[in-house]
């Protein structure tokens, strides 16, 4: 049994469904099920009723919920302290990140520099932009990786760009938008559309888009990318993302339609101007600008 297997258990029953579970980890929902049945072979007991599409528990399945959940509190607990033992007298250095920085391949420039500065205690946390823009204006942080937002600036706080993302409309090619070179605010006034959540940077962008020019999209659904990416390709309706989203799934019979008047989006790392690591963020900021 492993703490992996637990989460993953705990997971399933939460969000209810192996599909969000596996969304939400950002895993394959095959390595989710093969977790769980690993789990259900050692302790001998079936976790799951599969005779239902719902992630229904069963008895047994009920009964070791909450010793999985408190078990699963005891082991974090567990690595925070030995984590606060190894790191006793390290300076801390806090990064945050939306949770695209996979999309760009940030991931190595940011190891790069965990390994250059092994006297601090690199904290990376991918956070939604709510509790990312509220650490930001309390002044918790050291640096932030997401998309430049006007509406959401934050004090003593510089923006630096790195790449400039495109918004497009992801439309399946039997839609007759599929035939057009270039999509206009026009073109999708009251038009069932899909969207990201309304908390997303991309959501606000869209939104102050169309309120400028005057068109008002009919939203049916909002979603992860991976959803209203999946939801364009089964037809039911065109989707608001960016070039860069697209490029998390392999998605097949649909067009990628840019704007006209174009729309960009600029993503890029945010410094805390007050923040004590001056040089590691020079540093930072440097290692990403190579790989963007």
């Amino acid at each position: 049994m492993t703490d992996t297997q637990l989460m993953f258990f705990t997971a399933i029953v939460d969000l209810g469904s192996f599909s969000e579970a596996a969304l939400s980890l950002d895993i394959s929902q095959s390595s989710v099920s093969k977790q769980i049945m690993q789990l259900e072979e050692e302790l001998g007991v079936r976790l799951f009723d599969r005779s239902t599409r719902k992630a229904s528990l069963t008895s047994a399945g009920e009964h070791l919920y909450q010793d999985a959940v408190l078990t699963l509190q005891q082991i974090n607990h567990l690595k925070d302290v030995a984590r606060r033992l190894s790191e006793k007298g390290k300076k801390r250095f806090s990064l945050m990140s939306l949770p695209v920085i996979g999309h760009f391949n940030f991931y190595i420039p940011i190891q790069l520099f965990e390994t250059a500065h092994r006297d601090l205690g690199v904290e990376l946390e991918e956070l939604e932009e709510p509790e990312m823009y509220r650490r930001m204006n309390a002044g918790e942080y050291d640096a932030a990786i997401t998309y430049y937002n006007p509406e959401q600036s934050a004090k003593n706080a510089c923006f630096y760009p790195l790449v400039e993302d495109e918004m497009v409309l992801v439309c399946h090619n039997s839609h007759p938008f599929s035939r057009l070179s270039r999509i206009t605010p026009q073109d999708l006034d009251d038009v069932r559309v899909l969207s990201m959540q309304k908390y997303t940077c991309i959501s606000q962008f869209y939104e102050l888009y169309f309120r400028k020019h005057q068109s008002n999209p009919h939203i049916v659904f909002r979603g992860r990318p991976e959803s209203i990416l999946v939801g364009a390709e089964s037809r039911r309706a065109p989707a608001l993302l960016t070039r860069i989203h697209t490029q998390t799934m392999r998605i097949s019979n649909v067009s990628l339609i840019p704007f006209d008047p174009p729309l960009k989006a600029i993503f890029g790392i945010i410094f805390n101007e007050k923040s004590e690591h001056a040089e590691p963020l020079r540093e930072l900021l440097s290692l990403l600008k190579e790989n963007a």
